[in-house]
């Protein structure tokens, strides 16, 4: 009779798992958006699986993606003939999966309640920055597993535990920082919780293997770097990097309160209630997702914030929310007082509607949309410019369609992939990752063709003045230099369905 009744309990997990499973699959169908930053990592894998290495254009070593392991995933798939742009979604849902089910399992253990740990799952498949970062091309689902899993281990660490306990941490750690290099960095308050939560010497023994283990792991990683690269540190860091200043930070915290505007103040609903009701005991677990959102914050303010369209940054800090959120419906839940569980049903209420109703409204979901028409516009344009020009090469600011997509070699104005422009003087506090520039370089590096702005279609030809109108900085250093108008002329792009792309093509070239 009791293996009949694990069955029925296994059975239904199972189902509850596979509605959570199905709802997420349609939440990110619904966006179906891959970013144009994806292709940029679709280009490296693409190259290495053609026996060019990991490179964005063949014979330049640059690293310029900061997702190491989801690149080398992406070329063996690559290699295998399944194009990134329809595996990194079925992956990313895959690996979203992973993230609901580690969930599940381990509020479902910790509290007993099949709905506490269904409502603390539904809050990751409610939620559109999930959602649409599932199948958005990028690596925030495999990032996102590595910390959950880490987490979720950690927690499960008790005081008699085995050194090979937190030897396995360390592994996870490590490749959890080779698929994103900050991930490192949240090894440091993983490894003071556990040493507060048990200050015994055996905990510190196992700390201590535990950060050796990292430490190492690190050290491989950046080692391999440097000595395929000539640089330990990815190519975009330097792109995107700013000196520590009021400025920065205040960027930070204004991109920092579009998150928490954007879903009607549910995070700090769930991290208030939790601390309401669970946060005055230094033994309660949810310290440590805790100090994980701190760690988060704390670096998301220094770098400055990042631009993707629904908080991509704060993707892998959902589950730790959702951690929260678990424990405060499950101390609700515990005290088996009929108040409070009407108060811990109308809690989860409004955070899961609060949470939903982004995927809905709003302007990010009018931004995603444009986004993903610009990016249809892309493929079309960068198909026609290789049947057009198939020996050009090409100076541009959004290259990740357009490279990719074409298989043109690409000089990314941006400075993402090109180590000369990331690390550029005279960079302006701007839009994050749209700010590095050099056009005095790009133009000594006579590209053939030149897309100012984004490359773009019009129902026309565009003006000349419509088609300047819009620029980066790294396009008005194009226009004060006296070669930009000397050398490069107005052309456009037949895109064969009434539609034109303007470019800049090179005078002798032509």
């Amino acid at each position: 009779m009791l293996g009949a009744m694990r069955q029925g309990t296994s059975l239904w997990d199972g189902a509850v798992l596979a509605l959570l499973a199905a709802l997420s699959a349609t939440h990110a169908l619904y966006f179906s958006h891959l970013a144009d930053d994806a292709y940029i990592s679709f280009r490296f894998a693409a190259n290495f699986a053609d026996g060019h290495g990991l490179v964005f254009n063949p014979g330049e070593r640059v690293m310029g993606y900061s997702n190491f392991l989801w690149v080398l995933g992406l070329g063996g798939l690559e290699a295998l003939g399944w194009r990134s742009p329809s595996a990194a979604p079925v992956v990313g849902i895959a690996l979203g999966w992973g993230i609901l089910a580690l969930l599940y399992g381990h509020v479902r253990a910790a509290f007993g309640s099949r709905v506490v740990a269904a409502a603390a799952a539904a809050l990751l498949a409610t939620n559109a920055t999930f959602a649409l970062w599932l199948a958005g091309g990028l690596e925030g689902p495999l990032f996102g597993l590595g910390l959950t899993t880490a987490v979720v281990l950690a927690l499960r660490i008790h005081e008699r535990a085995p050194l090979r306990s937190f030897g396995v941490l360390g592994v996870v750690f490590g490749l959890t920082a080779w698929t994103r290099p900050e991930g490192v960095f949240y090894a440091v308050p993983v490894g003071l919780w556990l040493v507060l939560r048990e200050p015994t010497a055996q905990r510190l023994r196992g700390v201590a293997v535990f950060a050796g283990v990292v430490a190492a792991s690190y050290a491989l990683f950046l080692g391999g770097a440097w000595a395929y690269y000539g640089d330990p540190m990815p190519n975009p860091f330097y792109a995107k990097y700013h000196p520590l200043s009021l400025e920065v930070l205040s960027r930070g915290a204004v991109i920092g309160l579009w998150f928490v505007e954007g879903y009607w103040g549910w995070p700090l609903l769930v991290v208030g209630m939790w601390a309401g009701l669970c946060g005055r005991s230094l033994r309660s677990p949810g310290w440590l997702p805790v100090l994980l959102i701190a760690a988060f914050v704390v670096f998301f303010l220094r770098v400055g914030g990042d631009g993707q369209a629904y908080y991509r940054m704060w993707f892998w800090m959902l589950p730790m929310f959702a951690l929260l959120f678990g424990e405060a419906l499950g101390r609700l839940s515990a005290q088996g007082d009929r108040r409070a569980r009407v108060w811990g049903a109308a809690f989860a209420g409004v955070v899961l509607v609060f949470n939903l109703q982004h995927s809905l409204i709003g302007g990010e979901l009018e931004r995603v949309r444009r986004d993903e028409s610009l990016g249809q516009d892309a493929v079309l344009i960068a198909e026609r410019l290789a049947e057009a020009y198939p020996d050009a090469r090409v100076a541009a600011n959004n290259v990740g369609v357009l490279s990719y997509v074409s298989g043109l070699p690409v000089l990314d104005m941006l400075g993402l992939t090109d180590r000369h422009i990331a690390k550029a003087p005279g960079k302006p506090l701007g839009f994050p990752a749209h700010e590095s520039h050099d056009g005095q370089y790009v133009l000594d590096q006579e590209p053939d063709i030149i897309f100012y702005g984004i490359p773009l279609a019009y129902p026309g030809k565009p003006s000349r003045r419509e088609v300047l109108s819009v620029a980066y900085p790294s396009d008005l250093d194009l226009r004060e230099d006296p070669r930009f108008e000397r050398d490069y002329r107005l052309h456009y792009l037949d895109l064969g369905d009434g539609r034109f792309s303007p470019l800049f093509r090179r005078r002798d070239r032509s």
